[in-house]
C-alpha cells in the first residue's frame, strides 16, 4: 500500500454554527469511557482540555480544538511524541495518545457543529497520519479506544456526511421551484441555468464544508486501518460499503460542479483550490478501501458476491452501488479511467481490485476452488480480471510515461528551482528580521536617550577629523572653517532626527513587522504548494510502481510460508546456500516458461507484455536516475526532501524491475534499437541489460538500485551472463575499490559493494578462464583487507564494524561458492592465498558480531553467525583437501 504525504489538517475557521451542545448517540452508555472520565481527576491539565472540548459553547469548543490541532496534535509534536522525544514527559503534560482525550475528541466528530467537527477530525487525522504511522500507538488503551470508541464513530460520521452532501447535492442539481404562481414557474423553468447557478452560490459553502470534514473523517480511518490490526477488524464489512458509496458521490459532485460551476470555481488554480476537498475525499475514500481490502481474506471472502442485476454503476447524487464484491468490482473499474479523479485516487482504486484479484483469482486457482466455482463467481472473477488486464495496465503505464512535449505533465525540474528559489526567498526574509530584532534588543537595552546618541556621533566624526587635520595645509583654513559650520548645522539637525527617530520607532517597527509578516505568509504559502505538487507528482509515481510491481511478482503455492530451520546446525554445512540458490533459479525458470502460473497469472503477463509496460518502466527508470545529477549541475545540492522522495522512487523502480527479471521470458521480446548505443540490441534481455550498464556508468547515487536490477537480470536470467564484457567488469571492478566519503551514503554504498559483489559470485558459477578468475579473486580479497582496515581504524565506531561485517559476509559467502566447488581455480586459490585471508579475517569477524550484537536484529545475527559457522568449515575443509 502507497504511502501519502502528511499533511496537516487545521481548521481555522470560526465556530459561528449555533445548536445546542449535546453528547453524541449511544456514546452516554459506554461503560468504559464512562469509566474512564470518571478515573481522570478534574483538576489535571487533560481534564481542563477535555471540560473545553465538551463544553455547550460552540466557540469555547472551537478555541480549544483549534489550539490542540496547532500544538498537541500538530504533525512535528506528533512526530516526535512517536520517536520517544515526548512520550513521557511530566505528569502535568497533556500527551496526545491519552485515551480520556482521544474518547473526547472522537466524540466531537458527531458534533452538530460542523467548524468544531473539522477541528476535531483534523486533529485526529494528525494523530492517525504522524503518531500511529510512525510507530507511535501501543497495544493496550491506546488500540481499544482507536478500535472500539474511534471506528464506530468515525463509520457513523460517515453515514451522516454522504446523507448530507447527497441531499445538498440534489438541492443543488434540482433546485426546488418557486412558490410563486404558474407563469413564475415557467420562467424559472425557461431560465433553470440561472436557478442552478443561485442554488449553487448559496449552498456551495456548507457544500464544501461537509466535504472537509468528510475528507479528514476518512484519513482518520485510513490511518487507523493501515497502524492498528484492530481497527480493522473493528471497521470489518461494515465499513465496505460506506467507503464504496463515497468514490461516485465524489465523482458525481466534482463533475455537476465543473459543469454548472464556474461562477463559483473560478478557473485554473482557484478552481483545483475550490475543489480540493472534494478531490481528497474521493482519495482519502480510496485509500481506506484499499488499505481495508489489502491482504484482508477474511473480510473478501465474507462479502457478498452479488449478481449483475446489482452491478449497476452510480451516476448522480443519491444513487449508490449495491455491497457485494460485483457492484464494487463495476464502480471501480468505470472510476480508475476517469481523470476527473486525482491520480492518487484512481491509483488506491486500482490497488483495491489488485487485492480482490489476489484473493478471489490467484488464491482459487491456487488451492482449485476456481473449478467448483457457481456461475456468479465465475462473472465475478472475469470481471476482476478485465479491470486488471484493460484498465488497470493501461493506467499504469499512462503514469510512468514521461510526456515532455505535454503542456498537462508537470516539469519536475521547475518544480525543485520554484522550491529552492522560494525557499533562499524565505530564508533572506527570516535572516533579516533576526539581524533587525537582534539591532533593535541592543538599542533598547542600552536605553540611550536620542541626544545622546547624537552627541556620541558627533564625538566619533570628531575624532575621524583631527586625523585629517594634521595632514591638510596651512592654506586651506578657511575652507576648514566653512566645512566645519556646515557640519554643526548637519549635526544639529541629526539630532532632531534622531529624537524623532525614536519617538517614531515603535510605530514604524509595528509596521514592518506587520508588512514582514505578510510577505513571509504569502511565500510560504507558495512554498507549500510547490512542495504539495512535487509530493503530489512523486507520491502518484511511486503507487503507481508498487501496483506494477505487485502485477509484475509471481506467486507460487506455499507463498508467505517461512520454510524452517534446519534442525540440526551441524548438518548446515557451507553450500547449502548455493543449493538454495539453484532451486530458487529452477523454480523461477518454471514460471518464465508458464509451468508454475495459474491461468490468470499468465493472461495478465500476456497484457503487461503487449502493452510495453516493463520498458516504459525501464525508460522511467532511466530519466530519473539522471535527474539528481543534473539538478546538481544547474542548481546545486538539491533539498534534502528532493534527494529523499528520488531515491524512494528510484528504490520502487528497481523492486518492480527486479520482479520483472524474475518473472519475464526476456530473451523471447523483441525490442527497439536503443538510440546513441554501439550495443547491438536484439531482444528484450539485452535493452534490459546495456540500458542498465550505461546507468551505472553514469555514476551517482542511483548505481545502488541499477546493480540490484542488474544482480536480478544475472541470477533469473542465465542468457544474461554471456552480455557481461569487460568493459562491464572494469566498471565493477571500479564500485569495489570506492570508499565512503562525506558526498555518499555509507548504508548505500556498502548496499552497491554488495550488489557487485554478489554478480561477480554468479559469472564465477559459469565457466570462465584463469586470468578472469584472478581478476575476481582479486579484487573480492582487497575488498575484505580493506572491510578489515577500515574497522581497525575505528574500533569504537558500530556504524564501521556493521559495514565490515556486511562486506565481510558477503566476500566470504562469494569465496566459498566460487572455491568450493571440485572444478575450480585451485590455481588462483593457492597464489592469492584465499586460505590465508580465511584464517586472518575470521577471529576479527567474530569480535565484531559479538561486540555490536546488542544493537542488530536477531535475524541478522543469525545469518552472520551462520556465515562464521561455514568458513570454518571451509577452512577445516580445505586443509584437509
Amino acid at each position: 500500500m502507497g504511502k501519502q504525504s502528511k499533511r496537516k489538517h487545521k481548521r481555522r475557521s470560526g465556530g459561528s454554527g449555533a445548536g445546542r451542545h449535546h453528547r453524541p448517540t449511544g456514546l452516554a452508555d459506554d461503560p468504559a469511557a464512562t469509566a474512564a472520565a470518571g478515573a481522570t481527576d478534574e483538576s489535571s491539565p487533560v481534564a481542563n482540555v477535555v471540560g473545553k472540548i465538551r463544553h455547550g459553547d460552540p466557540r469555547v469548543r472551537h478555541a480549544a480544538l483549534v489550539a490542540l490541532s496547532g500544538t498537541v496534535y500538530d504533525g512535528s509534536s506528533l512526530a516526535s511524541a512517536a520517536s520517544g522525544t515526548n512520550r513521557k514527559g511530566a505528569e502535568k503534560k497533556v500527551h496526545a495518545s491519552d485515551p480520556t482525550l482521544l474518547r473526547a475528541l472522537a466524540e466531537r466528530l458527531l458534533d452538530p457543529d460542523v467548524p468544531c467537527a473539522t477541528a476535531a477530525a483534523g486533529c485526529l487525522s494528525n494523530y492517525a497520519s504522524f503518531y500511529c504511522g510512525a510507530g507511535g500507538m501501543e497495544d493496550g488503551s491506546e488500540g481499544e479506544v482507536a478500535a472500539e470508541v474511534m471506528v464506530p464513530i468515525l463509520l457513523q460520521r460517515l453515514q451522516g456526511s454522504v446523507s448530507t452532501l447527497t441531499s445538498q447535492g440534489n438541492q443543488m442539481s434540482n433546485p426546488p421551484p418557486s412558490k410563486g404562481g404558474k407563469k413564475e414557474a415557467e420562467a424559472n423553468s425557461a431560465n433553470s441555468a440561472s436557478t442552478i447557478a443561485s442554488a449553487i452560490e448559496k449552498m456551495w459553502p456548507s457544500f464544501q464544508e461537509q466535504w472537509a470534514l468528510l475528507s479528514l473523517s476518512l484519513a482518520t480511518l485510513a490511518g487507523l486501518i493501515e497502524n492498528c490490526p484492530r481497527a480493522v477488524r473493528r471497521a470489518g464489512a461494515n465499513a465496505f460499503p460506506q467507503l464504496l458509496a463515497v468514490l461516485p458521490l465524489a465523482r458525481s459532485s466534482v463533475e455537476f460542479m465543473r459543469k454548472e460551476g464556474g461562477g463559483v470555481l473560478g478557473s485554473g488554480d482557484k478552481e483545483e483550490r475550490e475543489l480540493e476537498p472534494l478531490l481528497d475525499g474521493a482519495t482519502n475514500a480510496a485509500r481506506a478501501l484499499h488499505s481495508l481490502l489489502d491482504d484482508n481474506e477474511p473480510l473478501i471472502s465474507a462479502l457478498p458476491v452479488g449478481s449483475l442485476s446489482s452491478a449497476t454503476s452510480a451516476s448522480s447524487f443519491g444513487s449508490a452501488t449495491a455491497p457485494s464484491l460485483l457492484s464494487a468490482v463495476t464502480e471501480l473499474t468505470s472510476i480508475i479511467p476517469d481523470y476527473l479523479l486525482p491520480d492518487a485516487a484512481r491509483l488506491h482504486a486500482s490497488g483495491a481490485v489488485l487485492s480482490l484479484r489476489r484473493v478471489i483469482v490467484l488464491d482459487g486457482e491456487m488451492n482449485g476452488s476456481s473449478t467448483k466455482s457457481t456461475d456468479e463467481e465465475q462473472v465475478l472473477v472475469s470481471a476482476v480480471q478485465h479491470c486488471t488486464n484493460t484498465v488497470v495496465v493501461p493506467m499504469l503505464y499512462s503514469l510512468v510515461t514521461i510526456d515532455e512535449t505535454s503542456d498537462d505533465y508537470p516539469d519536475p525540474q521547475a518544480l525543485v528551482s520554484q522550491m529552492i528559489d522560494l525557499s533562499q526567498k524565505l530564508s533572506t526574509i527570516k535572516q533579516d528580521a533576526a539581524m533587525e530584532s537582534q539591532v533593535v534588543q541592543e538599542v533598547k537595552a542600552r536605553k540611550e536617550p536620542a541626544r545622546e546618541i547624537a552627541r556620541r556621533q558627533k564625538k566619533m566624526k570628531e575624532e575621524r577629523e583631527a586625523a585629517k587635520q594634521a595632514q591638510m595645509l596651512q592654506g586651506a583654513e578657511g575652507m576648514e572653517l566653512e566645512e566645519e559650520k556646515q557640519e554643526s548645522k548637519e549635526e544639529g539637525a541629526a539630532e532632531a532626527t534622531a529624537a524623532m527617530v525614536v519617538e517614531d520607532d515603535a510605530s514604524k517597527e509595528d509596521v514592518n513587522a506587520q508588512q514582514q509578516q505578510e510577505e513571509e505568509g504569502k511565500l510560504q504559502q507558495e512554498l507549500d504548494d510547490v512542495v504539495q505538487s512535487w509530493r503530489g507528482l512523486l507520491g502518484s509515481r511511486k503507487l503507481a510502481l508498487e501496483l506494477a510491481a505487485n502485477l509484475c511478482s509471481g506467486r507460487e503455492e506455499g507463498d508467505g510460508d517461512e520454510g524452517g530451520m534446519y534442525e540440526d546446525d551441524d548438518e548446515h554445512m557451507w553450500d547449502s546456500d548455493d543449493e538454495a540458490r539453484l532451486a530458487a533459479g529452477h523454480a523461477q525458470q518454471n514460471m518464465m516458461k508458464g509451468e508454475g502460473c495459474t491461468p490468470s497469472e499468465r493472461d495478465t503477463y500476456e497484457s503487461v507484455a503487449e502493452r510495453h509496460l516493463p520498458e516504459q518502466i525501464l525508460s522511467f527508470f532511466g530519466k530519473w536516475a539522471a535527474f539528481l545529477p543534473s539538478m546538481q549541475n544547474k542548481e546545486g545540492r538539491p533539498p534534502e526532501l528532493v534527494a529523499e522522495d528520488v531515491e524512494e522512487l528510484l528504490a520502487t523502480c528497481a523492486l518492480c524491475l527486479g520482479n520483472v527479471a524474475a518473472c519475464y521470458d526476456l530473451p523471447t521480446w523483441d525490442a527497439p534499437a536503443r538510440k546513441g548505443s554501439a550495443a547491438t540490441v536484439e531482444n528484450g534481455l539485452q535493452l534490459f541489460w546495456w540500458e542498465l550498464v550505461s546507468i551505472l556508468a553514469a555514476g551517482g547515487d542511483s548505481q545502488l538500485h541499477a546493480t540490484s536490477v542488474m544482480l536480478s537480470l544475472l541470477r533469473a536470467q542465465p542468457p544474461a551472463r554471456t552480455l557481461v564484457d569487460a568493459p562491464t567488469l572494469d566498471l565493477l571492478f571500479g564500485l569495489l575499490s570506492q570508499l565512503p566519503n562525506e558526498s555518499k551514503d555509507s548504508d548505500a554504498l556498502v548496499q552497491t559493494h554488495c550488489n557487485a559483489i554478489s554478480m561477480l559470485g554468479v559469472l564465477c558459477s559459469e565457466p570462465h578462464p584463469a586470468s578472469i578468475d584472478a581478476r575476481v579473486c582479486s579484487a573480492l580479497l582487497e575488498r575484505l583487507r580493506s572491510a578489515m582496515v577500515t574497522n581497525n581504524a575505528d574500533s569504537d565506531s558500530v556504524d564501521n564494524a556493521r559495514y565490515a561485517i556486511i562486506t565481510t559476509h558477503e566476500v566470504l559467502n562469494v569465496l566459498m561458492d566460487i572455491y568450493g566447488a571440485d572444478e575450480c581455480h585451485e590455481d588462483v586459490f593457492q597464489r592469492e592465498d584465499v586460505l590465508g585471508h580465511f584464517q586472518r579475517s575470521l577471529p576479527g569477524y567474530k569480535r565484531r558480531i559479538k561486540r555490536i550484537s546488542s544493537s542488530a536484529a536477531r535475524e541478522e545475527l543469525g545469518v552472520w553467525n551462520e556465515t562464521a559457522l561455514n568458513a570454518s568449515r571451509f577452512i577445516k575443509y580445505k586443509q584437509e583437501g
